[in-house]
């Protein structure tokens, strides 16, 4: 997507407005990456807007759980257009605006008041929600697990009984595997216990599991594919471990999952590693084989981002000479037959549906329905199921 729109915060007319979207259900499953870090955040005293991680926690994840899902920022939407007429008059203008805001896929949300709050309110709520569920399951799969490393059942058994558990058996499994990494047969039956259980927090483990070297190869490789398989439920955990720029030695697996599985901000991260760590001589090496990923991108912009990069007075002349020895390698037949399909191209539509869209809005809310509807039915037979066509086409 292109540079997202600055919107600003209005926080006079936030309490109102936060009464309309107070109960609203912004679906996320209890093992979602941002649930556990919130869970973090307050046992270390820190799930606090004072505290430097906290923000960046809800910046992350209104991105990821509202501006990036089109079928949530509808039901916002809808919400706002169904109790419109019962906003006090004076803070209907900032409710308008709202709507626009949510309305409109290439404006941010993260500096939205109504958002932040209702947001932050609701990430509490659910944690506690989701830590009162029971453990009996977990229980259970532990208690296979001993029985196993007791020899008293067959590792068949126990990894069958644990599929069936599923989800609960997650923290088990991961403890079986990281208790000792040495361990093969261990290793190999909770990689492949852990591959067969669908969930965002299996994913985070196996994406841990190849973020440095810690099995051999070949293990390291069938985690490698274990976790591309489950893509996209790691992309968040990684991006959101990447940002931080704490890591010691460059995650290179991650940034090659980032590349393969056709993320959209892949190329964006490499460059982003090179700038950060390129004035450093210890990472010179990890960054040159970093770079070379790029051949994989599909970034239709990433020679323009490279060259911002070399022209850069900010960018360490290390990493600057970097980029410039890539740039006049040219690409492989190979890399150039890659680039002729790239995920722009999806985004490029939806950003012309929501065009279409909000024009069609405009004309509802002027009171022309009739023509809003033609544009809208016109639009669904382009998109069917697009979300917003689909909520607006309720009011009519």
């Amino acid at each position: 997507m292109t540079q997202k729109k600055k919107s600003s915060r209005n926080p006079e007319s936030a309490g109102n407005l936060s009464l309309v979207l107070a109960d609203f259900d912004y679906r996320i499953d209890c093992d979602d990456f941002l649930l556990y870090e919130l869970g973090r955040l307050i046992e270390e005293d820190r799930a606090s807007f004072d505290d430097e991680e906290f923000p960046r926690l809800i910046d992350e994840g209104v991105q990821e759980h509202i501006e990036t899902r089109l079928e949530i920022r509808a039901e916002m939407a809808l919400r706002l257009r169904q109790l419109y007429s019962k906003i006090d008059e004076r803070r209907r203008p900032a409710a308008a605006r709202v709507l626009q805001l949510i309305e409109d896929i290439d404006l941010p949300l993260r500096d939205v008041e109504v958002v932040v709050r209702t947001y932050t309110a609701y990430l509490f709520q659910r944690l506690e929600e989701c830590a009162g569920t029971s453990s009996d399951l977990e229980n259970e799969a532990r208690n296979w697990i001993e029985r196993w490393q007791r020899g008293e059942v067959l590792r068949e058994e126990m990894s069958a009984q644990l599929k069936r558990i599923g989800r609960p058996a997650v923290a088990p499994v991961a403890d079986l595997l990281f208790d000792d990494l040495d361990d093969r047969m261990a290793a190999e039956t909770a990689l492949g216990i852990l591959g067969s259980i669908r969930s965002s927090v299996s994913a985070r483990i196996l994406a841990h599991v190849i973020s440095e070297p810690m099995l051999e190869e070949d293990l390291e490789l069938t985690a490698y594919a274990l976790v591309k398989a489950m893509w996209p439920l790691p992309r968040h955990y990684i991006g959101y471990s990447l940002k931080a720029h704490t890591h010691e030695d460059i995650p290179f697996r991650w940034f090659q999952l980032l590349m393969e599985s056709g993320e959209p901000a892949a190329a964006d991260r490499v460059l982003e590693e090179v700038g950060v760590h390129g004035g450093n001589p210890d990472y010179r090496e990890d960054l040159l084989a970093l770079i070379e990923l790029l051949r994989q991108s599909r970034d239709p912009n990433l020679e323009q981002k490279m060259m911002q990069m070399v022209n850069s007075p900010e960018t360490p002349r290390a990493a600057a000479g970097m980029i410039e020895g890539f740039l006049k390698q040219p690409p492989s037949p190979a890399a150039q037959a890659v680039a002729a399909a790239n995920p722009w191209e999806s985004l490029d539509r939806l950003r012309r549906a929501n065009k279409k869209y909000r024009a069609a809005a405009k004309l509802f809310d002027t009171g022309r329905k009739a023509e809003s509807l033609g544009k809208l039915n016109e639009l669904l037979n382009e998109e069917p199921g697009y979300p917003f066509a689909l909520m607006l086409r309720r009011l009519i």
